[in-house]
C-alpha cells in the first residue's frame, strides 16, 4: 500500500466511509513505511482520529497507536520523534496549559 493509498483510508476512516478497526490494520503499514510527510499527517489528524473512535487500548511500542494519548496531551511528549514533536506540541500540549 503506497502513502497516498494510506491517506485516503484514513480520510474514508475520519469521514466515517469506513470503520475505525481498521485503523489497527494501516498502522501496521503505516509503521513498515516509517515516512517521515506520512506521520506529519497522521499527528495532524489525531483528534479526527480519536473522534473517529481509533483511540485507546493498543498496546504497541509504537508512539503512532497512542492517538488518545497524545491527543489528550499525556504521552510523553520526549518519546515522539522530533519530525512531529512540535506539530503535537502546538495541536495537542500546548492547549493543556
Amino acid at each position: 500500500m503506497e502513502k497516498n493509498e494510506i491517506k485516503d483510508a484514513l480520510k474514508d476512516i475520519i469521514s466515517g466511509k469506513d470503520e475505525a478497526c481498521y485503523y489497527f490494520e494501516l498502522m501496521h503499514k503505516i509503521d513498515r513505511l516509517n515516512d517521515i510527510e506520512l506521520d506529519r499527517y497522521l499527528v495532524e489528524n489525531f483528534g479526527k482520529l480519536s473522534e473517529a473512535g481509533c483511540g485507546g487500548g493498543f498496546e504497541e511500542d509504537s508512539w503512532r497507536y497512542q492517538i488518545d494519548w497524545i491527543v489528550e496531551g499525556e504521552y510523553p511528549l520526549e518519546k515522539l520523534p522530533d519530525h512531529v514533536r512540535d506539530i503535537a506540541r502546538e495541536l495537542y500540549y500546548d492547549r493543556k496549559s
